[in-house]
């Protein structure tokens, strides 16, 4: 801004010389006018030149005092000559004289007012030259600097590639890396799994065994192998856990399967030599006793002892105990059961030897109501959830996996809680949905964690077992379609299978059916939580009225999966089929009634009976009738007597009697038809 300002003072300042110029240069040329007239005349004899000059006119005075008045405003510089009187027309020498000194003044004057203006004009252009060669010098700089800068730049944009060169190397190194890990990780979770399948056979072995006795005898030889191939997968767990694994690892997990597959095979060997053994020793028994003790065969008296129906496995639902057999099964029965129909086990007898009772009433026995198998079960589940929250514990507890956990959470929930059976894609897309997770085919990938293909795999369970106590609590029709899910999973994944009876055992022990006592030293809240009561944040036990409709739907799921039928296409066993439902009704009227869980029971039997009392007529339809016929005339007596009467004990009389009255059970709302999935 300064530096225009400046500018434009140096141009008025020219302007202003150049003006004075131009008038002297007027002046001059007056002058020459002036004396080239007194020239052209003839005669000169008079004053030509100054003030007093006769040779004007008024026209020539008006002219001249013109040319003077315009002279004397552009020079200011100039002096006015001192006029004398106009009577004086005549000048004298000296006047002449003094006149051309007068215009040699004003000519030197002239000369300094121009050497002034010469000198001013010379000093502009300096500086303006100054000024341009300074804005030249600027603008150099100015490039240089962009010069520079552009330069600098390029230095950076440089040095950025080659560093995303390098970084780019370096990914794509570690893609390579990270790609060889997954691979071997892949490897080694395959062999993990297969172990894992081969560990859920050694169980499912050890279930299937008829004499445990023998069976702990062959395990205790085999268990020092057994419990090295699991350290050592124990540690390949770690090493997985921490991304430690190299290729040697992966020889290693396939040496420890092959070695246990031996001990699998060890033990399914001798285990159907244990249960020939122990058939043989049976049948040897029945034969004696059948021919010491034969009974013959009445329409009255319930049968009792009779051979429980089969499991998938070929071991029997319920095992009779050898020590208590207060009557043989009559030939005559025999005979009568067809081949196809499955015969029904053994039910509660009022007439139980007086040892027997005396025994199941010892004072302080916390296993006085409590079926001996069944207990057994309830064990096995409880040891089977303790044992994943111990190989969990850590992968739970760490801040590493809480977003994964959440995730696989999200993953599970949202389809569960959208199971309906509304229609069979509907059922069907929540079926597939909850499979591809847990085989890894949708996101999250559940199979980037050893333990997340269980941890789902639980959570699923969990989550299932709060349905029945939410939903089907609420909506008993919504049983069937949360059922047929169960079933479809349980085929692909045993050990879901399990899981989600070791949860449903835990939340209500009466599906195994389990009825504990209040041991000595067991605190009251310890107490009811063993029986699956809940406890709110203040301390306070929940209402009756809310626990047992919580065990009701929790009952109506488990009856819905004992009828529940395999989805179209598979061929395999139904994983938990209608004959664990006939056995829980056996165990329960083997069970003496107790006067503070006679609501609780009748509760229970009725919902069993609402819920597959239909298919199991029809698949059992003589014992199944000599059942309710002991249960109404035998063991309802009992519990009214011990009870005294109430809601629950009511309606399962009404249903009783309508039941035999009409001599059918309709279906249950809500069961869905065949190949539905």
């Amino acid at each position: 801004m300064s530096f225009r300002l400046d500018r434009r003072k140096a141009e008025t300042d020219r302007a202003s010389n150049m003006d004075i110029t131009s008038d002297f240069d007027r002046l001059k040329v007056s002058v020459l006018e002036k004396a080239s007239r007194i020239s052209a005349t003839t005669k000169v004899d008079r004053i030509t030149i100054g003030p007093q000059s006769a040779l004007y006119d008024e026209d020539s005075d008006k002219a001249n005092n013109t040319e003077n008045d315009q002279n004397s405003c552009n020079i200011k510089s100039l002096q006015r000559i001192v006029t004398t009187p106009k009577h004086n027309m005549v000048s004298t020498p000296n006047e002449i004289e003094r006149h051309f000194e007068h215009m040699k003044q004003n000519d030197r004057a002239i000369e300094k007012q121009m050497a002034n203006s010469r000198l001013l004009m010379a000093r502009e252009r300096v500086r303006l030259n100054e000024e341009k060669v300074a804005f030249l010098q600027a603008e150099e700089e100015r490039i240089a600097e962009q010069e520079k800068i552009k330069k600098r730049h390029e230095q950076q944009l440089q040095a950025q590639r080659e560093q995303e060169q390098e970084e780019k190397q370096k990914l794509e190194e570690c893609q390579r890396i990270m790609k060889e890990k997954e691979e071997l990780t892949k490897a080694v979770l395959v062999h993990r799994d297969q172990f894992t399948v081969r560990y859920h056979d050694l169980v499912a072995l050890s279930k299937t065994c008829k004499d445990q006795q023998a069976f702990s005898v062959m395990f205790m030889a085999h268990d020092a192998t057994i419990r090295d191939l699991i350290q050592r997968i124990k540690a390949l767990d770690e090493k997985l856990k921490n991304g430690e694994l190299v290729a040697t690892d992966v020889n290693i997990i396939e040496a420890v399967v092959y070695h246990f597959d031996d001990v699998l095979n060890i033990f399914r060997a001798e285990t159907e030599k244990i249960n020939a053994q122990y058939e043989a020793e049976l049948a040897r028994k029945a034969q004696a006793a059948n021919e010491i003790q034969p009974v013959e065969e009445t329409d009255n008296v319930p049968v009792n002892d009779v051979m429980p129906p089969q499991q998938p496995d070929g071991s029997s639902a319920v095992e009779n105990k050898e020590d208590q057999n207060s009557g043989a099964v009559t030939n005559q029965e025999i005979e009568a059961t067809p081949i196809n129909e499955p015969v029904a086990p053994a039910i509660y007898d009022p007439t139980l030897e007086e040892a027997a009772k005396e025994s199941a009433c010892k004072k302080g026995d916390p296993f006085e109501y409590v079926d001996q198998e069944s207990l057994q079960i309830y064990v096995r589940s409880q040891q089977f959830l303790e044992l994943y929250r111990e190989t969990c514990k850590d992968f739970l507890q760490s801040a590493a996996t809480k977003k994964f956990r959440f995730e696989c959470q999200k993953a599970i929930n949202i389809p569960v809680n959208a199971i309906s059976g509304v229609s069979e894609q509907h059922l069907r897309d929540k079926y597939d949905r909850l499979q591809n997770l847990l085989i890894g085919k949708l996101p999250p990938n559940v199979t980037q964690h050893p333990q997340g293909v269980i941890f789902c795999k639980n959570h699923l369970a969990k989550k299932i077992v709060s349905q029945g106590e939410t939903l089907v609590s609420s909506k008993p029709e919504m049983a069937f379609p949360v059922a047929m899910i169960v079933v479809a999973l349980w085929n692909e994944h045993p050990d879901f299978g399990e899981l989600f009876l070791a949860h449903l055992h835990e939340a209500c022990p009466f599906t195994v059916p389990v009825f504990l006592q209040q041991q000595e030293g067991q605190s009251n809240e310890d107490y009811y939580k063993s029986l699956g009561c809940k406890y709110s944040e203040d301390g306070t036990v929940e209402k009756q009225d809310k626990f047992l409709k919580r065990m009701s739907g929790l009952m109506r799921l488990y009856a819905s999966i004992t009828v529940t039928r395999q989805q179209k296409g598979v061929t395999k066993p139904h994983p938990h089929g209608l004959q664990h439902a006939w056995r829980w009704l056996a165990v329960v009227l083997n069970i003496e009634p107790r006067a503070d869980i006679c609501d609780l029971c009748a509760t229970l039997i009725l919902d069993m009976l609402e819920v597959a009392g239909n298919v199991l007529w029809s698949a059992y339809p003589k014992q199944f009738y000599k059942l309710l016929v002991l249960l109404m005339e035998q063991y309802y007596p009992c519990m009214r007597n011990v009870a005294g009467g109430g809601g629950p004990l009511v309606r399962l009389e009404e249903f009783l009697n309508n039941t035999l009255r009409s001599g059918t059970i309709r279906l249950a709302d809500g069961m869905l038809p065949p190949n539905f999935l």
